[in-house]
């Protein structure tokens, strides 16, 4: 009886003092488990620049003649001596600065609205036209193109945005012209901001955190405008007349353009894009 309870015994005691054994023996814990990095969100505020080509859409300066008697505007412009249109395309660089904001919901959809302003290089052209006997020279220019846009975007990937844009488009519209002939010289000259639409497309591509580069279209008319015009005096027949002159052309054209923006998130960290 005794070899059996002692092998017995021995064995028990051999058990309880295994978990204190164990307790002794160096541990061997697995790593912590990092929380994946979040999604990119294009929700929050953003600052950049932009730069391209603009070109217009209408070149037409029209003219407006009007003679109380024969031998004025009117007539030399039926003669050919000064023009009754001169066409004077407006294209070159583009480039300015834009600021907005965006929201993402629904995981996939974004709008927001962006403001910009920019600077037309080649926003100036001159017409000059030589008839028998009178000259004429005539010009339009637009400065500066801006506008105020809502745009509704589609978030192809997480980092890919195609959007759609438009809104308001403003700029500063100039017509001029200078007339040259018997009376002397009469010049003609008119300034105006000038409102109207805008209407495009683009795509932006988150590169890194908080920096995108996009790819725009833009259409814009901001309407037409008429200048006050000039008078002469002269004499038909030895009655005393007098002749006006206007010059009426439309402001509207299309940029394309490439930009650069600083996304300031909203509501956490900048997106880790590693991982995506």
């Amino acid at each position: 009886m005794k070899r059996v309870l002692l092998p017995t015994a021995a064995a028990l005691l051999a058990l309880a003092a295994m978990p204190a054994l164990a307790a002794d023996l160096p541990s061997r814990k697995a790593p912590p488990v990092e929380p994946p990095p979040p999604p990119p969100t294009w929700t929050g505020f953003y600052l950049g620049i932009n730069g391209g080509y603009s070109w217009t859409n209408s070149n037409a300066i029209n003219q407006i003649y009007a003679d109380t008697l024969p031998g004025g505007f009117a007539t030399n412009a039926a003669l050919g001596n000064i023009p009754s249109q001169a066409f004077v395309g407006n294209g070159g660089f583009i480039g300015g600065g834009q600021a907005g904001f965006n929201w993402q919901f629904d995981n996939r959809f974004v709008i927001g609205l962006e403001a910009d302003i920019d600077g037309l290089t080649g926003g100036a052209k001159t017409a000059n036209i030589y008839g028998a006997t009178a000259a004429t020279t005539l010009s339009r220019s637009l400065a500066e193109l801006g506008t105020v846009r809502a745009r509704l975007g589609f978030a192809a990937t997480p980092t890919l945005l195609v959007y759609a844009t438009g809104g308001l488009a403003y700029g500063q519209g100039t017509l001029s012209g200078s007339y040259y002939g018997f009376w002397g010289s009469a010049p003609d000259y008119e300034s105006q901001t000038l409102y109207g639409y805008s209407v495009g497309g683009g795509a932006e591509w988150l590169v890194v955190p908080n920096w995108s580069v996009k790819a725009e279209y833009l259409y814009y008319d901001l309407g037409s405008f008429t200048s006050p015009g000039t008078q002469i005096s002269y004499k038909s027949g030895g009655v005393a007349a007098i002749s006006t002159a206007q010059s009426n052309s439309r402001f509207d054209g299309h940029v394309v353009r490439l930009g650069l923006n600083y996304h300031i998130k909203w509501g956490g960290p900048p997106a880790l894009f590693a991982k995506h």
